[in-house]
C-alpha cells in the first residue's frame, strides 16, 4: 500500500514538473535586447549643493527583448524614483570625479537590477547626457 501511494506521488511529481513549465526560456542574442530610451532627463540636486544641479540623461539595454522591455516600462515610475534617490545622494566631490561616469554607470545597473528587475535583467547602462550645472 505505502508503495503505490509513493508511485502517485512520485507521479503526481512529475506530472506538476512538466506542466509547470520547467522548460528553460528560448535562448536570445544580447546584441538584439533592446534599449530602453523613455526614461525622460532626470535633474537632481548634489547632496549638500542645493544651488547645483545634476542633469541626466540614461538607456538601458534590457534582455530578455519583450519581456525584459514590458518589465521596465511597467516599472518606470520606480526606476525614476530610484534613480533620483541615488544622483541626489552623490556628493559633489563624486560627481567631479574623472571617473563619475564609469562609476554612476556601475552603480546604476546594480541598483536597477537588484531593487527593479525582478523577472528581467538590464545588460548595460548608456548614460547619454551628463551635465553639472
Amino acid at each position: 500500500m505505502k508503495i503505490s501511494r509513493v508511485i502517485v506521488w512520485f507521479v503526481c511529481l512529475a506530472t506538476l514538473v512538466v506542466v509547470s513549465g520547467c522548460a528553460t526560456t528560448l535562448p536570445y542574442d544580447k546584441e538584439n535586447c533592446p534599449t530602453y530610451t523613455d526614461l525622460g532627463r532626470l535633474q537632481a540636486n548634489p547632496a549638500g549643493a542645493l544651488d547645483r544641479h545634476l542633469n541626466l540623461e540614461v538607456a538601458f539595454k534590457v534582455c530578455p527583448p519583450e519581456t525584459g522591455l514590458a518589465e521596465i516600462k511597467r516599472k518606470h515610475i520606480e526606476l525614476k524614483h530610484d534613480l533620483l534617490s541615488l544622483l541626489s545622494a552623490k556628493t559633489l566631490l563624486e560627481l567631479e570625479d574623472p571617473l563619475r561616469i564609469e562609476n554612476l554607470r556601475q552603480e546604476i545597473l546594480q541598483m536597477v537590477n537588484e531593487r527593479i528587475m525582478k523577472k528581467n535583467r538590464v545588460e548595460e547602462v548608456f548614460i547619454t547626457a551628463f551635465e553639472l550645472e
